[in-house]
């Protein structure tokens, strides 16, 4: 097993995740993959659990059949039976950090992390893998994360104001439910607002969390970025220099859409020092709006569920 603790940058979708793994990866001792989804998939309620060689073997396939997370991979994609046969042991954490570290090597760099969103409600199985990894969660104004995820998925039937206020605070919440747990030498939150403003000052708060001297490559991840993701796409402006990037709601988004945000997650935004304004009572057409996005969030999200408890995995 790695001496370094694993690093899990978790957030809400359009919080600045890739961002931030881009800036640890521009890091000379830190390498963060492409996001993956496979570890709640494959290890949900088996965090412990000592695998036989076949189990491993179909969890290694499985992994690396993943395009995604490989998309940066730069060795020979390994031989599954050959890379189970040389782990030490046959548990996830073992499984994982061979993996993870195998990966981190190519890109010359001694740790590992991994960014994934989903991983906001998996915190306690990571956790449970790898009982000294450390935990950043990146913070963005949910408005301002709304307004990206409506942005970066036009197409999606199910993506609306509603949605992306309900999916923020679920997110958020349970994170930060998990991270109290945890307690703050594992366990840590970073502002979207503070990285984009001032972003050595706030990596070199983040490094003195996790243990690791300031890199000043890091404020210049976008030399990284332009190797690593490609010109178009939602990725995109990760490409270019950080700039101070908050507050496009209060000009962007419809006085309409903020009260409805605000009706699904002011509580939140006020816990978190967020302005929450516009908050009076909604006329009856608000709340009839509110209403019918309600029902249509929550028949989905209890499809989703039916799914899974027939063994479809869904990851949210």
């Amino acid at each position: 097993m790695s001496a370094d603790p694993p690093i899990f940058v978790i957030g809400a979708p359009r919080s600045g995740t890739t961002l931030l793994r881009v800036m640890l990866s521009s890091h000379p001792r830190i390498y963060v993959p492409p996001e993956s989804d496979f570890i709640p998939r494959l290890y949900l309620g088996r965090a412990k659990t000592v695998m036989g060689r076949d189990r491993a073997v179909r969890d290694v396939r499985a992994i690396l059949g993943n395009r995604r997370f490989l998309r940066e991979w730069r060795d020979a994609v390994p031989d599954p039976e050959a890379f189970v046969a040389a782990l030490a042991e046959l548990t996830p954490a073992a499984l994982l950090d061979a993996l993870y570290r195998a990966y981190a090597t190519q890109h010359g760099s001694a740790r590992w992390g991994d960014k994934s969103p989903i991983h906001t409600h998996y915190v306690p199985l990571l956790a449970g893998i790898f009982p000294s990894a450390q935990f950043v969660h990146l913070i963005r104004d949910g408005r301002d994360a709304a307004l990206s995820t409506l942005a970066a998925y036009p197409d999606r039937f199910y993506v609306d104001v509603y949605f992306a206020a309900q999916s923020w605070q679920r997110r958020v919440r349970s994170a930060r439910r998990a991270g109290v747990a945890l307690g703050p030498a594992r366990y840590t939150e970073l502002r979207y607002e503070d990285l984009t403003a001032d972003p050595e000052e706030a990596l070199r708060r983040l490094c003195l969390f996790l243990d690791e001297d300031y890199a000043p490559a890091m404020c210049e991840h976008h030399k990284l970025a332009r190797e690593l993701l490609r010109p178009q796409g939602r990725h995109a402006p990760v490409r270019d220099p950080v700039h101070p990037n908050s507050g496009a709601w209060r000009s962007r988004m419809p006085l309409c859409d903020q009260r409805l945000f605000h009706a699904v997650a002011a509580d939140l935004l006020v816990d978190l020092g967020y302005d929450a304004a516009e908050r009076a009572p909604l006329s009856p057409a608000e709340r009839a709006r509110v209403a019918g996005l309600a029902t249509k969030y929550h028949v989905l999200e209890g499809g989703r569920r039916i799914l899974q408890s027939f063994g479809v995995f869904a990851p949210h």
